[in-house]
Formats: C-alpha cells, sequence, structure tokens
C-alpha cells in the first residue's frame, strides 16, 4: 500500500491524498487551493488517467474542486460520494465552478490582448465539469460499498456540509 499527502497537510485547503492497493490507484479528495497558496501541493504521483477511483468527502471546492480538471486530463474512473454531495456538486461544477473559470478567462484575455501578452485558458470548462458529474456514484449514509478486490467504503456523516461524510475504508493488498 502506498499513501501519500498531496495537499491539505500544512494548511487548510486542497485536500487531496493519494491511495495505491496492489494495481489499484485512487485519491480521496481532490481539492482546489483557496486563498494565499502558501504550501504547494505536490503533483500527483500518477497521470489522471491512471486513477481508478476518487473518494469524495464533502462538495467544498477545497476538497472537490480539481475534479473537472482530473476529467480534462484523462481521468475516466468512478467518483463515489454521498448523494448530497453528488447533488452539489453538480449544481456546483458546471453552472459555478466552470463558469467562473471561463468567465475569468474571458476577462483576462481582454486585457491580454490590449497589452500583447498570451492568451489565458481556465483550467477546466462547462464540458469537463458535466463530464465529472456523469461519473459520479451517489452512495447512502452507513452503505458499505465493495468498490473492488482491494476497495471497501462506507460514508460516515461528518455534519460539516449537507452530503459531508468522513469515509471509513477497508484495505486488501
Amino acid at each position: 500500500m502506498i499513501l501519500t499527502f498531496l495537499g491539505a497537510d500544512h494548511e487548510v485547503t486542497g485536500s487531496c491524498h493519494y491511495l495505491q492497493v496492489g494495481d489499484k490507484k485512487a485519491v480521496v479528495d481532490c481539492g482546489m487551493e483557496q486563498g494565499k497558496d502558501i504550501y504547494v501541493n505536490q503533483e500527483l504521483p500518477v497521470p489522471a488517467g491512471d486513477i481508478d477511483y476518487i473518494f469524495l468527502t464533502h462538495a467544498h471546492i477545497d476538497h472537490s474542486g480539481l475534479i473537472p480538471l482530473m476529467v480534462k486530463k484523462g481521468f475516466k474512473g468512478q467518483i463515489f460520494a454521498t448523494k448530497a454531495t453528488c447533488e452539489l456538486c453538480n449544481i456546483r461544477y458546471p453552472r459555478d465552478s466552470a463558469h467562473i473559470q471561463e468567465f475569468e478567462a474571458q476577462w483576462k484575455n481582454r486585457k491580454a490582448k490590449r497589452a500583447g501578452r498570451e492568451e489565458y485558458v481556465p483550467i477546466y470548462n462547462t464540458e469537463d465539469a458535466a463530464a465529472a458529474c456523469e461519473l459520479m456514484i451517489p452512495v447512502d449514509y452507513n452503505q458499505v460499498v465493495k468498490v473492488c478486490d482491494e476497495f471497501q467504503i462506507k460514508f460516515v456523516d461528518a455534519g460539516h456540509l449537507l452530503g459531508s461524510s468522513s469515509i471509513e475504508m477497508k484495505v486488501t493488498e
């Protein structure tokens, strides 16, 4: 088993943890940094397309905000989260987060064009965000899910936000 702490270990935002058991690779949360970036999060140790699963604790952007970027970079696996988290992400990703990314790119590009600078490309767009939502698997609280031979998960209410959870994991090597 390999467990790598990639983000939110020195600060609150940008939560991301990589877990490999046998040949299965998973990420617990995939959050966007917010505010002043004091500590730079590490890159994933493998390409996004090699990740099999994302286990998401809740819909706050600092835990879920880079999932559409994972899709843009080739992630095609399954995203497990509570039902409410899936529903909130269906609202947040395409209609909120991706919209902000695209709007900010338009604004920066108007200024860049006048200044003769290169075009700014958003980190992901509405299509990436919608594709991320299609990969979500809603799970009830306290439901034990055998994801594969290596991973068994259970979401337990964390009381932080609608749908938020701690994840109990049993891994088998």
